[in-house]
């Protein structure tokens, strides 16, 4: 056989077993076949071919089927990957994700391998036809080194990596794609435009290259003007200060972040709600995995109570980033996006963050406190919460708490932890729950406890229904001596009570969770990401607020009720009591009150019949490109530690 046979030859099966897993990744994953998708995705797998294709030529044919066929292995096995990441934590990863969390879940592998769709695995059907085929292929030869052959390749190889970058400028997203590629900020959209070999390519170099560098804001008015009503008490911040910090300031990124705050309309306005809870005491509640589904009025009576009588905002959403339960802890104390390929409380737990919740609450005279019933094995907290403000930070080991089987009892939780703040004149109490973490198919203390008061109700219930109710009910007991205890010494009317989730539950099918939420509807366009968020007090008024919002404004949120000094353009999230809502999702598509727009095909779903005009969107997603880039160059420049005097009252 001629010597460019042999190479042809190579090439083109190694060609034709890439392509197909990409095909099959990309049917898994239920991406478009869009031509310019497919185009980058075939000139990706066309250089990877032909770069492997040499390197095999140049060995004996019956040593190079073993090294194609671990090749396609591994291929199979990171599209494997990528498709159960999507589906178990709702992101695709990066190198460096992985590498960042991997010592902390390696107990979950078999969990995480069990959890995947039964058609993910299709993707190993490639290696194993190719296994069969070189079973019988007995041919044996090896390509005579030849440098023209080689210069051919490597011009080949040029022009389709060449035509593949620049392929970038067309695309039908209306997010500038190049610069999410040079930013790589967004894994859902890159892995989806550019096929799986170019997003590994992308993937490897970011590991060396780091993206950091190349983060950008355009400085423009991308707000709509605000509407002021005339009985509002407006407040203008006087930004003499940072004006001319800005004007002397050598750091090109903490000049940049300077000049996007100034941009912001530095106009402070209030509402019928501003101040509504002043000098209350504030009781914070991360639920774990809390859904909608464990809020029964038989079964979680306090829990039901508290939905009903209190401020419930039936279009919360939580969005799920890498590290889940850790960033949106850090969304709900800061109100920034974390980072998409790292898991951010570990990355930057030490930065400064005078704009967090928990130092607005310090700054009005609040003693502050953070409680968690487990150790510090996933996240750094200690020092973040440290870094949040809080006075002190307690875990299992600190409040003493004897460990169970499976997760530990919110009860047990709040029984240790109320003592520390009981007594304080004023508190704010940050609690992260985990009673009701995942798994709900597996035999658990709290799994297990209340299954018998179930079946009496409900003996049709799936078991992991049944699991994740009796975990539920355990919160329900938390919240009732919290309650009680309060009541108890005269401070339960002088204090609020907020819950939300960091995430829905994981490892329960879609459908069952549709199912089995009684009081939302889950079949929307991320339906499953709405989540509970509750407010509550004896003495309030119940009221249902339908305004779109997420955990990202569940800090302007707080600091408009408590009437604590803060600045509205240091966070990316919204007072939800104005009149800009909005909600961003890791892959950059978003939720407004008027329908949904979807990124990666460049396409928004009005909710009725009013839809937006292309002005609007284009607007809505500069907004969001710019709220990625801010947070992202906030924590890479550690800017409020040259800036701390942006959350401090005595600027404003």
């Amino acid at each position: 056989m001629k010597a460019y046979h042999i190479l042809i030859r190579n090439i083109f099966i190694i060609f034709l077993n890439i392509l197909a897993i990409e095909i099959i990744f990309r049917a898994c994953a239920d991406f478009n076949f869009f031509y310019m998708t497919l185009t980058r995705t075939i000139l990706a797998d066309l250089v990877l071919s032909i770069v492997l294709g040499v390197v095999f030529s140049l060995i004996r044919y019956s040593r190079a089927k073993l090294w194609i066929l671990i090749v396609l292995v591994i291929f199979s096995i990171y599209a494997f990957v990528e498709l159960e990441f999507k589906n178990f934590l709702d992101n695709y990863y990066s190198f460096s994700a992985v590498a960042d969390g991997a010592g902390r879940i390696d107990q979950y592998v078999l969990t995480f391998i069990g959890d995947a769709k039964w058609y993910y695995w299709l993707v190993f059907i490639i290696p194993l036809i190719y296994f069969l085929f070189a079973l019988f292929d007995h041919q044996d030869y090896r390509m005579t080194f030849d440098i023209r052959y080689v210069i051919i390749c490597v011009l080949v190889t040029l022009i389709c990596s060449g035509a593949s970058y620049l392929s970038l400028d067309i695309s039908d997203t209306a997010i500038d794609l190049r610069r999410t590629y040079r930013s790589f900020d967004n894994n859902d959209l890159l892995i989806d435009k550019l096929g799986l070999v170019h997003f590994l390519f992308r993937d490897v170099t970011a590991l060396i290259y780091s993206p950091e560098d190349t983060k950008e804001l355009v400085i423009e008015k991308t707000e709509e003007p605000t509407i002021i009503d005339e009985d509002d008490d407006l407040k203008v911040i006087d930004d003499t200060r940072l004006e001319k910090d800005t004007q002397d300031e050598k750091d090109t990124t903490i000049k940049m972040i300077d000049e996007y705050i100034l941009s912001r309309s530095s106009t402070v306005t209030t509402n019928e709600h501003t101040g509504e809870f002043k000098d209350y005491n504030f009781i914070y509640f991360l639920v774990e995995s809390f859904d909608y589904m464990a809020i029964d009025p038989e079964l979680t009576p306090t829990l039901y109570m508290m939905y009903e009588d209190g401020y419930n905002f039936t279009n919360h959403y939580t969005p799920k980033y890498s590290c889940t339960t850790g960033e949106s802890e850090f969304i709900a104390n800061v109100s920034l996006v974390p980072y998409n390929d790292v898991c951010t409380p570990n990355e930057v737990p030490d930065n400064a963050y005078p704009q967090a919740l928990a130092s607005l609450f310090k700054e009005a005279g609040y003693d502050t406190y953070s409680f968690h019933n487990w150790y510090d094995e996933y996240y750094e907290r200690r020092i973040e919460h440290a870094s949040f403000g809080f006075d002190e930070y307690h875990n299992i080991e600190d409040l003493d708490i004897k460990e169970i089987q499976g997760w530990q009892s919110d009860l047990t939780l709040v029984e240790k932890a109320l003592p520390h703040f009981i007594d304080s004149d004023r508190f704010f109490s940050f609690i992260i729950t985990s009673s009701m973490h995942w798994p709900y198919d597996e035999s658990s203390t709290l799994g297990d406890r209340y299954l018998e008061e179930i079946d009496r109700l409900h003996p049709e219930y799936p078991i992991e229904i049944k699991r994740y109710l009796s975990k539920s009910m355990e919160l329900d007991k938390a919240l009732a001596y919290l309650l009680d205890e309060l009541e108890a010494v005269g401070k339960l009317d002088d204090t609020i009570i907020c819950l939300f989730s960091d995430h829905n539950p994981f490892r329960l099918k879609e459908d069952m969770i549709a199912e089995y939420s009684f009081l939302m509807d889950r079949d929307t366009t991320y339906g499953i990401s709405k989540t509970p968020f509750i407010i509550y007090n004896p003495d309030l008024e119940a009221k249902n607020f339908t305004m779109v919002n997420s955990t990202f404004d569940q800090v302007p949120t707080i600091a408009n009720l408590f009437a604590l000094d803060y600045d509205p353009r240091l966070y990316v999230g919204k007072d939800v009591f104005s009149n800009d809502h909005l909600v961003i999702f890791p892959n950059a598509d978003w939720i407004n009150d008027v329908g949904i727009y979807k990124v990666a095909n460049n396409t928004f779903i009005p909710f009725d019949e009013v839809t937006l005009k292309e002005e609007k969107i284009a607007r809505i997603n500069a907004e969001v490109a710019n709220s990625i880039s801010f947070s992202y160059m906030v924590m890479d420049s550690d800017y409020f530690k040259e800036r701390a005097y942006l959350a401090d009252p005595s600027y404003r």
